[in-house]
């Protein structure tokens, strides 16, 4: 085949994920390693390709095309990434590390993830994850007040962070002031960056919620959030990283029922919930955590807000209809299940793929995705 043939490959699925739903049968062109969408073709006819005037070859791959699966928390130095991108994550948001050692992974590898990163986490003098044991020297930028607070921004923004992450980890040391954490997302909004907070303890979420904090790296475990606090954070438009599945790996614990049952309140009040593992942190899965979706499931979420969780909402830009899909991309094998208890099984057979891979003769033999550990305190 020549190369201009080769470019103009095309390839048809069952079902692509739009942010709404599932569509399909769908084809689409592939060039320049990504995916472009012809217009509705049946089955049994070939598309023609506009620039050479061909009528390119369509693989019929069948399954389903995911444009993106994101983990909204994962922490890369202590995980495979080559792994995690096999394991269907074609997408994924670091949420804490030295930023000298971050930032490298900010350069584009086909064989991983394509990451964004936070850097250090901002935390008070000896707060956490100063002396957790699982953070390395430069993980934890610590600042004794709002000036140094300012500049601790403003060193990440340099480095390259997407987002500001603090500690509000009262069960582990001491936290920043109010006059500190104000600074912190006053300065962040400056840059134009949201900001991430662990927040445990009682009271935390409380104060994360107050300050205008865009995120909550973990459901809330260590309390049971009050109403008008859940209310305010949904007001205030905050999302939520789920993170159940830390809570004793498929053993629930205490503080799994404790999230579970904030997350589901959270929803019911109509507010928004990323899918996010703490990738690091336990005998996690390195890929989609099938564990973590039965979960969301138990807290009261649908199959769609599910899918909206890991793989974006209709608003998101990636899944607009003319959007060109890659250079990563998740497929599954198999349509999707008609039943939502189905889900997490299904979606755990995800592979990240670059476009250009859709080629290939191998791909419906099945691969392995081993899992991780680590040790200490919850990242």
């Amino acid at each position: 085949m020549s190369p201009d043939a080769r470019a103009s490959d095309a390839v048809s699925f069952d079902a692509v994920w739009t942010g709404d739903g599932f569509r399909g049968p769908a084809t689409f062109r592939i060039r320049d390693g990504h995916l472009l969408p012809n217009d509705p073709t049946p089955r049994d006819s070939t598309p023609r390709d506009a620039d050479h005037g061909t009528s390119p070859a369509t693989r019929d791959l069948g399954g389903t095309l995911f444009p993106r699966l994101t983990d909204h928390h994962v922490h890369l130095g202590l995980v495979d990434p080559v792994a995690l991108f096999s394991g269907g994550i074609t997408h994924a948001v670091d949420l804490g590390w030295d930023p000298a050692i971050a930032t490298s992974w900010l350069r584009d590898d086909p064989r991983s993830p394509s990451v964004t990163i936070a850097g250090a986490l901002l935390t008070a003098p000896g707060g956490y994850p100063a002396r957790s044991g699982w953070a390395p020297v430069g993980a934890a930028r610590e600042v004794g007040g709002a000036r140094e607070a300012r500049r601790a921004v403003r060193e990440q923004v340099m480095a390259g962070a997407s987002r500001i992450k603090v500690a509000l980890n009262s069960e582990a040391g001491e936290t920043v002031d109010d006059a500190t954490l104000d600074a912190i997302v006053e300065e962040a909004v400056t840059a134009g960056l949201p900001v991430v907070a662990h927040a445990q303890g009682t009271g935390q979420t409380a104060r994360a919620v107050r300050a205008g904090v865009t995120q909550l790296a973990h459901t809330p475990f260590s309390e049971r959030v009050p109403a008008t606090v859940i209310d305010d954070a949904v007001a205030r438009g905050m999302s939520w990283i789920s993170t159940l599945d830390i809570h004793g790996w498929g053993t629930p614990t205490r503080d799994h029922d404790t999230a579970v049952d904030n997350l589901r309140r959270f929803h019911a009040a109509r507010g928004r919930v990323l899918y996010g593992t703490d990738l690091g942190n336990g005998p996690l899965r390195l890929g989609v955590n099938a564990r973590e979706l039965t979960a969301l499931l138990s807290a009261g979420l649908d199959a769609t807000t599910v899918l909206r969780s890991i793989a974006g909402d209709p608003g998101a830009d990636h899944l607009a209809d003319e959007a060109p899909i890659g250079s990563r991309l998740a497929w599954i094998p198999a349509a999707p299940p008609r039943d939502a208890a189905l889900l997490p099984a299904w979606l755990a057979t995800a592979r990240g793929l670059q476009a250009g891979d859709l080629t290939a003769t191998d791909l419906h033999t099945p691969i392995s995705t081993p899992t991780t550990s680590t040790e200490g305190p919850l990242p």
